[in-house]
Parts: structure tokens; C-alpha cells; sequence
């Protein structure tokens, strides 16, 4: 260990919480140029040096997604899956992506080989799969949770809004060569392949135009043509950063719920 992981993990022992505290905040200015000692720290013999070094790269990592967020959120054309795992990384910078995204690769690799069979419904295929098998629904019994929405806890919970659930659905497919849309009806966020409607919130149960109706009656609203168009990355991602938004506040976490905000105003225009 080099001299200057030697000072840092004296600092980090520290009996004085507030120059831990800001020897913290300093290396997270210092970002990138500190990864070094940082990662040489978390094999510490100390426990203590190895947890404040892996609180530290955490919160770099997490700086940086959301720098990488920002950048990508102001951009014309914004690609779904990218923003998703930024989003993650963000506010869960802990979270393994690589793992995450091998996952997703594995997924789409098995639904492409099960079509390749020849079975022309895809989308039975798919919901067969994704919730027969490996078990996706929706969370109705804590609606409410952020974790719904942030796709890595998703993948792991099985469970999740119907927004986060679509998403991953059209990930996967997407690695099949199969292309999957998203529909932003008002309340209730489903699914579309080719003609076909379907709602892996519900167990991915296929939907005609009447019921996607229903879904609109109960709010007193007509179905038109206008509520069944593609929505863009960016009406999405607004849905997706108001959902979460919704969730912190009821939970009341503050910093989360203040950079979901920004990344909301960037989306929606609201923030220049």
C-alpha cells in the first residue's frame, strides 16, 4: 500500500467524525483522480478504512451516472435502456450494471432462441416466459415503492409499475430482434407488438381496443387514437422520473426526490 493510502486510511480511523466527513467530501471532489487509493482501501485489513472507502467510490460512481444522466437527458434522441441504467446508477450506485445488463443479454438470448422454433405468437412466448417462468408481475401490494421503478431492483424483486415492467419486457425483446412499444394511456402503462396490446403489469394478459377502453373509462376518459400513438423516449422517461418523484416524496427522501426533480425539469424542459 502506497504512502498516500497509508495517510488516507489514518484519516479514515479517525476518532473526529467531522474530518472523516470531510476527508470524504474532499476525495468525492477529487473523483476520478482518487478511484486509485480508494479501490487499494477496500481490501484493508481495517473494516472501518474498507467501509468509508467503498461509501466514497459509491458516491463518485454515483456522481459521475448522474453527470453522464444529465449530459444524456438534453439530448435530441434519448435511448431508453441507456437512461434507465443511468438512472440506477445514480441514485443506486452500488448496484452491479455488468451483472445487470449480462442478465438482460441472457434473457433476450433465451426468448430468441425459443421463437426461432417457429411459433408465430411472440408475445405469448415472451409473457410465458417473462412471467410464467421467471416470474414478473406487478407490485400491487407496494405500489408506492421507488424500487419499482429503478430496473436493476426490479430484476431482482420480480416485481415492479407497469412503466418499469414494459421497459424491460421491450429490452429483452429487443435482443431477439423484436421490437416492442410502449403505450402512455393515461393511469395505466401497457404494451404493444405490431396489433398486439398486451400488460406485463397483469400478468401479461393480451388486451383488445375495448379494453384498453375500460382502462380509460374508469377515469372518465374516451380512448382515441391520439392515447394508442408511440410515445417518445422522452414522454417515457418523464413518466418514469414522476413516478419515482411520487415515491420518494411519500418516503420522504429528500435528495433523492431533489435529483429526480432536476432530471425531471431537464426532461420536460422545465430546467434549461
Amino acid at each position: 500500500m502506497t504512502t498516500q493510502c497509508d495517510a488516507l486510511a489514518r484519516l479514515f480511523r479517525d476518532d473526529d467524525p467531522h474530518t472523516v466527513c470531510l476527508v470524504k467530501e474532499q476525495l468525492i471532489l477529487n473523483g476520478e483522480r482518487a478511484v486509485p487509493d480508494l479501490r487499494n482501501l477496500v481490501n484493508a485489513d481495517s473494516a472501518i478504512v474498507a467501509a468509508h472507502a467503498q461509501e466514497v467510490l459509491h458516491a463518485i460512481a454515483g456522481k459521475q451516472a448522474a453527470t453522464e444522466l444529465e449530459a444524456l437527458l438534453k439530448e435530441d434522441e434519448i435511448p431508453l435502456e441507456r437512461a434507465s441504467w443511468l438512472i440506477a446508477a445514480a441514485l443506486m450506485p452500488w448496484i452491479d450494471l455488468e451483472e445487470c445488463r449480462a442478465m438482460v443479454d441472457g434473457w433476450g438470448s433465451e426468448f430468441q432462441r425459443r421463437i426461432s422454433t417457429g411459433e408465430s405468437d411472440r408475445v405469448s412466448v415472451l409473457t410465458r416466459y417473462l412471467h410464467e417462468e421467471l416470474g414478473f408481475d406487478g407490485n400491487a401490494y407496494d405500489y408506492y415503492n421507488h424500487e419499482n421503478s429503478i430496473l436493476p431492483c426490479v430484476m431482482e424483486s420480480r416485481r415492479g409499475l407497469p412503466l418499469a415492467l414494459t421497459l424491460l419486457y421491450t429490452f429483452v425483446a429487443a435482443r431477439a430482434g423484436i421490437t416492442l412499444h410502449g403505450v402512455n394511456l393515461p393511469g395505466h402503462f401497457i404494451a404493444r407488438c405490431g396489433e398486439t396490446y398486451f400488460d406485463p403489469f397483469h400478468s401479461g394478459r393480451i388486451l383488445s381496443l375495448a379494453d384498453c377502453a375500460d382502462i380509460l373509462a374508469r377515469q372518465n376518459i374516451e380512448l382515441s387514437d391520439e392515447h394508442l400513438e408511440n410515445p417518445g423516449s422522452r414522454e417515457v422517461l418523464a413518466r418514469m422520473l414522476a413516478n419515482l418523484g411520487h415515491a420518494y416524496a411519500i418516503e420522504e427522501s429528500v435528495w433523492q426526490k431533489g435529483m429526480v426533480d432536476r432530471w425531471l425539469g431537464i426532461v420536460t424542459g422545465a430546467e434549461q
